[in-house]
């Protein structure tokens, strides 16, 4: 759900984070509808420009406007529709007979799978996006792993002096730092997405009604007669 105009007019011209901590640039606009929803911001990244990012993706924390990566937005829609779709499914197919009519009962399930299976394509197209993300966070932390090398190399020949060294080494170690968190979140929401995909789309467990046990014929109670 998208915020309010309000809440966020009133950090217009504050830093925005994203859920790492990273700052992503400056709030210089803020575009809502006629009701109040942010529909996007704009974020000056440094002086390179405008980035456009959708309301649905922002929130706060800490008194701070903080923006959802994509890939992270999109397998949490995912994950909570396959769950949802997943207990609509099981709800189904708990009705017992003559609660419904099975003409009904049946049309819901055909909806609920064909749901299932449209949101499957798309976890697929998420889980690739993850993966591409991941992938791309290794070649940034191998860049950065380089710059280190290269500035160490500077100081340890004495061309480069102590103070501006540790600068440098900090800056360097925090991006790694933050671009190890984002990886690891990567994993874990791609590990959630895999295993709730593959528990919407398992074969429910049908419970049959055990069959009735035949009644016995109750036996004769043998009476003991004394002779007299």
């Amino acid at each position: 759900m998208s915020l309010k105009i309000d809440s966020v007019a009133r950090v217009v011209g504050s830093e925005v984070e994203d859920v790492y901590g990273r700052v992503l640039g400056v709030l210089v606009s803020v575009v809502s509808d006629v009701d109040g929803n942010v529909r996007y911001i704009e974020v000056k990244v440094v002086d390179r420009g405008l980035e456009e990012v959708p309301g649905e993706r922002l929130s706060f924390r800490d008194g701070k406007l903080v923006v959802t990566p994509e890939w992270r937005y999109e397998a949490q829609k995912t994950i909570e529709a396959l769950d949802r779709a997943y207990r609509r499914r099981k709800a189904v197919e708990s009705f017992g007979q003559g609660d419904i009519p099975g003409e009904i009962v049946e049309e819901l399930k055909r909806s609920l799978s064909e749901e299932i299976k449209n949101l499957k394509v798309r976890a697929e197209g998420v889980k690739n996006a993850i993966r591409e993300r991941i992938n791309a966070i290794d070649e940034e932390a191998m860049h950065i792993s380089k710059a280190i090398i290269y500035v160490q190399t500077l100081y340890f020949s004495g061309e480069l002096s102590e103070k501006n060294y540790t600068q440098s080494i900090n800056h360097l170690k925090k991006l790694r730092e933050k671009l190890i968190e984002e990886k690891n979140d990567a994993k874990r929401v791609l590990e959630k997405l895999e295993k709730t995909i593959e528990a919407a789309t398992a074969p429910l467990e049908v419970k049959k009604e055990q069959p009735k046990q035949e009644q016995q014929a109750p036996q004769p109670i043998m009476v003991k007669v004394e002779e007299g």
